[in-house]
């Protein structure tokens, strides 16, 4: 789909500009005593085409699905979207260590708590 805006750059013509769709993707988010657990869906994207950015106490996962096929198009139903998240992230994640993973259009991303939240026990001495 494509909208006309006026251009800035003196001339009266008018320019094409291409809209892409934006989808949030559906994300399932696990926790238990050691990390927490972000399973994304995000069909279609390859490792080149996703980026995940950790900054202070946000995360945010950006990816982008192509449509460029060499082959000429006959149907389409898979368009080129963008899809975008963002996760306010508690403290005492262990940024260091957070793991992701992409396979088959799932990313399963770790986010391992510190030392610090992780439950333990006290052991009692005795004289």
């Amino acid at each position: 789909m494509a909208t006309q805006l006026e251009t800035k750059r003196g001339n009266k013509g008018l320019e094409n500009v291409k809209q892409r769709a934006a989808v949030v993707p559906n994300v399932d988010v696990y926790e238990n005593a050691s990390e927490i657990l972000l399973v994304v869906d995000l069909p279609g994207i390859s490792k080149e085409d996703l980026q995940i950015d950790l900054d202070k106490n946000q995360l945010t996962i950006e990816a982008r699905r192509r449509a460029d096929h060499e082959e000429r198009l006959h149907s389409q139903e898979f368009r080129a979207l963008d899809y975008r998240r963002s996760f306010a992230i508690p403290i005492g994640i262990d940024r260091d260590k957070v793991d992701a993973e992409l396979k088959a259009g799932i990313l399963t991303l770790r986010l391992p708590k510190s030392d610090a939240l992780r439950p333990r026990q006290i052991q009692v001495r005795a004289p």
